[in-house]
């Protein structure tokens, strides 16, 4: 995956995150904040990391939380891509999808709650379902595997994921993992 600041999908506007503190008056102002970085995926669109915390409850107190988010490194750092936090704590990100563009089948370790914010998508389950989201329409996804996919050929969508790590549970007799499944068929179209 590449980094780069702004939006990962062409014909959307960068996301803006704005972050609320308190100044030494006690009254409630925003933070100054970097800008996204959005790790790109090729035929697909990219992910940023719009906020995380660890852990839960989260400490807010003296910015630790803001002062960890904005670090160069870290668990919660704004420069990480990973989609669940390497321990509790719940990660917010902005995920664009470029025209066409299909994720992985994959399956992570956590309950995610994913909102459509522009354009129109599919998710896809490895049971062969599917449904379509439009702008406000939700998944709550509880460890499954499943495909984000943007029906369109011209528009490029976005969805918002609040992902929290989970405990893991038995599957069919199986401990949840995290799974990555290439898209054979898009990799051989393509070839």
């Amino acid at each position: 995956m590449v980094q780069k600041i702004g939006s990962a999908a062409a014909g959307l506007r960068p996301c803006k995150r704005y972050i609320t503190t308190h100044n030494s008056d006690g009254k409630s102002v925003y933070e100054a904040s970097p800008g996204q970085v959005f790790n790109v995926a090729p035929n697909f669109g990219g992910m940023a990391r719009s906020y995380a915390v660890d852990p839960v409850p989260a400490n807010l107190t003296d910015d630790s939380d803001i002062k960890a988010y904005k670090a160069a490194d870290g668990v919660t750092s704004y420069k990480r891509g990973e989609i669940v936090l390497p321990q509790p704590g719940p990660n917010l990100v902005v995920v664009d999808l470029e025209p066409g563009g299909v994720s992985m089948m994959h399956r992570t370790v956590s309950i995610d709650f994913s909102i459509c914010c522009v354009g129109e998508i599919d998710h896809e389950l490895d049971g062969g379902e599917k449904v379509r989201l439009y702008p406000g329409d939700h998944i709550v996804q509880r460890g499954t595997m499943h495909r984000w996919s943007n029906p369109s050929e011209s528009q490029s969508a976005r969805f918002v994921a609040c992902t929290i790590p989970c405990v893991p549970f038995s599957i069919a007799g199986e401990s949840l993992t995290e799974v990555h499944v290439p898209n054979k068929k898009l990799q051989k179209a393509r070839l």
